[in-house]
């Protein structure tokens, strides 16, 4: 942000430099500039992040945000969401030291179940695949291993809509 409003600044020091007077971190610099304007540019680095991240991800970055950025009011940031993302979200906040209630968020009462759901073991869920698809008949395996294809494959030609019909 500094380097496209300061140009010709060649030392950190003269990115750190503004009307004359030395500022003690790039944010305050920021700041200075009238680049930071509240949590604008969080709001706007999620809003972007949400047209290509994954809901994972984006949780993940709400997370660093909170944990590394100096978010003024994190219930606006945070507008709203679904509660497993929450719970998901406070689960990432443990590693920052920070909890949903320090943050003044909603906090989650999930029945365990649904948190079970949403973190499943990646190895057993494979062995599961591996048994059910050791079961399929020809036909049953042909479509599995059309469908796969599909999703792992990305080139552009590859169809990815398909419709099944049958017992």
């Amino acid at each position: 942000m500094l380097l496209l409003r300061k140009s010709g600044a060649i030392t950190f020091d003269d990115i750190l430099t503004v009307n004359g007077l030395r500022c003690i971190s790039f944010q305050q610099a920021c700041q200075e500039y009238g680049l930071l304007r509240g949590d604008q540019h969080w709001h706007d680095a999620l809003n972007e992040a949400t047209q290509f991240q994954s809901p994972r991800q984006l949780r993940m970055l709400f997370a660093m945000i909170c944990g590394f950025g100096e978010v003024e009011d994190v219930p606006d940031l945070w507008q709203t969401g679904p509660h497993y993302a929450l719970a998901d979200i406070e689960e990432l906040l443990t590693s920052y030291n920070l909890t949903l209630q320090k943050l003044h968020l909603p906090t989650v009462d999930l029945p365990t179940s649904v948190l079970e759901r949403a973190n499943f073991d990646v190895v057993e869920e494979q062995d599961k695949a591996n048994s059910y698809t050791m079961q399929l008949n020809s036909e049953q395996r042909n479509v599995v291993e059309i469908l796969l294809s599909a999703v792992y494959n990305n080139a552009a030609d590859t169809p990815k809509c398909y419709f099944l019909d049958g017992p």
